[in-house]
């Protein structure tokens, strides 16, 4: 499948690694299919790129690589939603969010995104768990200028 995007160009990707989320993601409901990118191979951040809307593309993390105590309970009819009928089909990101100015990068744990690693579907998951929130420091300014392309996104 040729993916067109506003960041990356014209990017081909295999049919079977599209992300199908009915649900979309808070605030781009519109957006419902999207792709895993690298900008490198081996970095802990990528891109979730929508396949919907080229212009629509979060850098993301495995919260586990930087929060390693990080845990969450997905509500039963969620899980159902997914089809999750186990947690080691379950993977999980988070959106990131870079502040150059202030030399830092942060994560949003309280809205995961989780997906069947199987079947390819997924959703974000809003948390009501107190120990999350929306910008847990993850990272100094080193970590966004080692990156080029998160760099030219803060």
């Amino acid at each position: 499948m040729i993916v067109e995007t506003t960041r990356f160009g014209t990017v081909e990707v295999n049919d079977q690694s599209v992300l199908d989320m009915p649900d979309g993601m808070i605030g781009i409901e519109r957006c419902k299919r999207f792709v895993l990118l690298e900008e490198r191979p081996g970095t802990a951040f990528k891109w979730l790129q929508s396949v919907d809307d080229p212009r629509i593309a979060f850098v993301v993390i495995n919260p586990v690589d930087f929060f390693p105590d990080y845990d969450i309970d997905i509500p039963d009819d969620q899980a159902a939603s997914l089809g999750l009928k186990n947690s080691s089909d379950a993977a999980m990101l988070t959106t990131v969010t870079i502040y150059p100015d202030a030399g830092k990068v942060t994560a949003n744990l309280v809205g995961p995104i989780v997906m069947n690693t199987r079947t390819l579907r997924a959703a974000q998951v809003v948390l009501s768990d107190d120990r999350y929130c929306t910008g847990h420091v993850i990272g100094a300014k080193e970590s966004v200028e080692s990156s080029p392309e998160l760099a030219k996104a803060a």
